[in-house]
């Protein structure tokens, strides 16, 4: 792997890092192989168009919620590779990053010049093995105790949101999908509440944000999909109220687009604790397109 295919790997990484674990993955061969990749840039640096075009969705990301929102210091971490030092600019890091990354910035950044054109400088550090995610967990209930799969269907869902065009990411994502629709459709019914009401719920609606609902399915997903309808409609034996509906549901959102999937009466037929995701997501791009 030639040093941008390293750069961009990195930047993949710290998209789907979770949360919790930044500190350390920072501290660590990670950090250190980051950080070296940063020192490399100068302000005559040029990049490739598909890392110009990531490093300006994330920076647009970044100004539509700021630097407090979900996934900024993923963000941030992604976007300073390919952002040379002298050219990046956060207000009042102290007050605004968590310590660890306001160290991090300050750094980099605040203190430090970029190197003058022409001065070698060392070659950036083999990027370390990705982690291993493991098995993935065999039922809803497994999921909701695995952080390292939870975080990875939250980090690939945000990576995918902000870069459609990269295909790991997409095929990872995909097969995540997968997994977790066969699972979603073998959970009892009566357990779908207390189970979206934990991190697993915010895992999933991630996922349905995406617009992953976009890309052609496999045949497998194709069969998935069908299986959801034909559970949701009346004329096929299903239907809310029905055994499982709600299960089909879940999987069905996970397939449809915003926009192509209405439940008329929705407020009488979807459970309280699914009806405003429901609303907020595909209820109001269906409201939108009928507008004259």
């Amino acid at each position: 792997m030639g040093i941008e295919g390293q750069r961009d790997a990195l930047a993949r990484f710290w998209l789907a890092a979770p949360l919790d674990q930044l500190p350390s993955l920072w501290a660590g061969p990670f950090g250190e192989a980051t950080r070296q990749h940063i020192r490399q840039l100068q302000p005559a640096s040029s990049f490739t168009p598909q890392q110009v075009a990531l490093r300006d969705a994330i920076n647009q990301r970044l100004l539509q919620g700021g630097v407090q929102q979900p996934l900024a210091p993923q963000l941030l971490l992604a976007v300073f590779l390919y952002s040379p030092p002298g050219l990046m600019q956060v207000a009042n890091p102290e007050q605004q990053l968590p310590a660890w990354l306001a160290t991090a910035y300050q750094e980099l950044y605040a203190s430090s010049t970029a190197p003058p054109a022409g001065v070698p400088q060392a070659s950036p550090a083999p990027v370390a093995a990705a982690p291993d995610f493991g098995v993935f967990p065999p039922s809803l209930e497994a999921l909701v105790g695995n952080r390292i799969q939870l975080n990875r269907i939250l980090g690939l869902s945000n990576l995918y949101y902000i870069d459609p065009e990269d295909r790991e990411i997409l095929q990872e994502l995909l097969q995540l999908r997968s997994q977790l629709a066969d699972l979603i459709q073998r959970a009892p019914e009566p357990a779908l509440e207390g189970l979206w009401a934990t991190d697993l719920g915010d895992r999933y609606w991630a996922m349905v944000r995406s617009g992953v609902q976009k890309e052609p399915l496999a045949a497998a997903d194709q069969q998935r999909k069908a299986q959801a309808t034909q559970s949701l409609s009346p004329a096929a034996g299903g239907g809310f109220g029905t055994p499982g509906s709600i299960n089909a549901f879940l999987v069905a959102m996970l397939y449809y687009e915003p926009g192509q999937m209405r439940v008329e009466a929705a407020e009488q037929k979807l459970p309280a604790w699914l009806l405003p995701h429901y609303q907020q997501i595909f209820a109001q791009p269906l409201a939108a397109q009928q507008q004259p």
